[in-house]
């Protein structure tokens, strides 16, 4: 670990460096940072590179990263690492001698502060929005990575408008008036409040993800006066005589929009159950006739009574895969995400058709499935505090305020009788 240059000896071994694992900062996934440690004078210093890795792919006092089965990254892509890593070490090592031929005191700092300097310069947005796309892809995170890939195309049109020379931009030019003619601009192409918070939202904590990798902005945070909160929606939900007809409604067996109305009817008889979790629903899930699973959203976990009209709907998509409903298939190339995605397109196109068919005035999607269920359990008499038990709500403080463990028949007759309702 000690630097040395040949003819020189010992002179520094007051320095050395490091190739390790910050493993105070895990990732969800298991992986850790990997960074340079530096030492000098007593002082420590870690420079982040941007690769998270498995504990066992770094042997100590390694500057080389192994490949393992688990991994984040391709064998091809280890061996750019370690190239990567290897230059990265001899300019350190060079920066080093530098600074001790110029028989001046320095700090730790001093050793990597060229090595910021030029991340510095090289930050390019839509450039560095495409790394960050790549990495959750990387991780697993197919949501934030689509929704990156949204706001990149949003940005580069944006950028395209201002300068038609332009297909990037500098970190440094994104200010305050950037933003605003940013959020200016997708007012003018008519899009929902909802849907401007929605991308600034996301340019903002790709900026801030910058930050924390190194960029070094010049001005004040330019989102500071900018307002990205989602904006309260008039959510429908359709009454009982309508989801009585919606039950009833004859449609051909296996059909898309069969399948449709059954999935949007499990919604409804499991508490509300988003279509996201649906869709991953696993036959292991089930056991002693009660449903266990996680929000895909908030990871609470939620006990459901199986209910006979839930029970028929299962039955009547058995399948051999390891999913309750045959959605996601294991064998196809395309991702289980993207799956999942065109799954949802395709479900609320059927159910937009099922609404002329039927003639009512909400919009059914799969989100009104699960508003509807809360609407008529308020109707029928449900506390809001056992209302957001079966929902799986956590992020509405003043309601969590009544949330405690209720006791699961409590919460299974509430579902009964919003069932039964119909």
């Amino acid at each position: 670990d000690l630097v040395r240059s040949r003819g020189l000896g010992d002179v520094y071994k007051r320095q050395s460096i490091k190739l390790l694992l910050n493993k105070q900062r895990m990732l969800n996934n298991g992986t850790f940072p990997l960074v340079f440690q530096f030492i000098h004078r007593r002082r420590k210093l870690l420079y982040y590179t941007k690769y998270h890795i498995f504990q066992q792919q770094l042997a100590d006092g390694a500057l080389e990263v192994e490949y393992c089965e688990a991994s984040l990254y391709s064998m091809k892509e280890i061996k750019e690492i370690n190239r990567e890593l290897k230059r990265d070490y001899k300019r350190f090592q060079n920066r080093i001698l530098e600074l001790e031929r110029n028989n001046e005191e320095y700090l730790v700092d001093d050793i990597v502060e060229f090595k910021k300097k030029k991340s510095h310069r090289s930050y390019l947005l839509m450039q560095y929005i495409e790394t960050q796309i790549s990495y959750k892809k990387k991780m697993g995170k197919d949501g934030i990575a689509a929704a990156y890939h949204s706001t990149y195309i949003s940005l580069k049109k944006y950028i395209g408008m201002k300068s038609a020379r332009k297909s990037d931009i500098r970190m440094e030019e994104i200010n305050f008036s950037f933003v605003v003619g940013y959020e200016d601009y997708l007012n003018a192409q008519g899009l929902a409040r909802n849907t401007i918070n929605y991308y600034l939202r996301n340019f903002r904590t790709i900026y801030n993800s910058s930050i924390r990798d190194g960029f070094k902005p010049k001005s004040e945070n330019p989102f500071t006066y900018i307002q990205t909160k989602p904006c309260k929606t008039i959510k429908r939900a359709i009454n009982k005589d309508d989801m009585k007809k919606l039950s009833s409604l004859i449609l051909p067996v296996h059909s898309g929009m069969d399948i449709a109305r059954d999935m949007y009817l499990f919604s409804f008889y499991a508490q509300g159950m988003a279509f996201v979790d649906i869709v991953f629903l696993k036959k292991k899930n089930i056991r002693d006739g009660i449903l266990s699973y996680r929000r895909h959203k908030s990871q609470q976990l939620i006990h459901i009574v199986v209910t006979p009209q839930m029970q028929e709907l299962i039955d009547k998509y058995a399948n051999d895969s390891e999913y309750v409903f045959p959605v996601i298939d294991t064998s196809l190339s395309t991702s289980i995400y993207d799956q999942y995605r065109l799954a949802l397109g395709r479900v609320n196109r059927y159910l937009k058709k099922i609404t002329f068919r039927l003639n009512i005035n909400v919009r059914l999607t799969t989100y009104t499935a699960r508003h509807t269920w809360a609407t008529l359990a308020r109707e029928s008499g449900a506390p809001i505090s056992i209302i957001s038990a079966g929902l799986g709500h956590t992020s509405e403080e003043m309601t969590r305020v009544y949330l405690k463990e209720f006791d699961q028949e409590t919460l299974a007759q509430v579902n009964r009788i919003v069932t039964n309702l119909l």
